[in-house]
């Protein structure tokens, strides 16, 4: 699988929702849980005609990634990119650090990219994602990641 066209960063709001449509995100990805408020997201995903996908993380902590259903990820961003034409996809949580870099860490090693190039790709993606992300989440990834990857 080759790795979606990814912008990575904070929450959407109004003053951001311009900018990401001018980039040409189809569509956001929202890693909230439903006590921050995502369907404000989908709302925003809206009036840039972008599709929304929710996957709710509970905040970035290593108790909660390590519950991640990396299937479901997996699937989620599958049903993205089966959608007709070229998609760019906006993947935020709150500040687009700990939950955004687990996840995007994820997304590239799926596509193929060895540890090394996965933690070369997140920080092309968005070099403070990279750099805050902190090494306990991007081991907990890859740990979660071999253990998928041998079934």
């Amino acid at each position: 699988m080759t790795a979606p066209h990814l912008i990575l960063g904070p929450r959407p709001g109004k003053k951001s929702k311009d900018a990401i449509k001018a980039s040409g995100v189809t569509d956001i990805v929202t890693l909230l849980s439903a006590r921050e408020q995502p369907e404000s997201i989908r709302r925003i995903a809206a009036t840039i005609e972008a599709d929304w996908h929710h996957f709710a993380l509970d905040g970035g902590h290593l108790d909660t990634l390590a519950e991640v259903d990396l299937s479901r990820i997996f699937l989620l961003f599958d049903e993205i990119a089966r959608t007709e034409g070229e998609r760019t996809i906006y993947m935020h949580c709150s500040a687009g650090l700990h939950r955004t870099g687990f996840v995007a860490y994820l997304i590239l090693r799926r596509s193929g990219l060895t540890p090394d190039d996965a933690l070369r790709g997140l920080r092309d993606l968005r070099e403070v994602t990279a750099e805050q992300v902190g090494d306990a989440r991007i081991a907990l990834a890859e740990e979660k990641f071999l253990a998928w990857q041998a079934g």
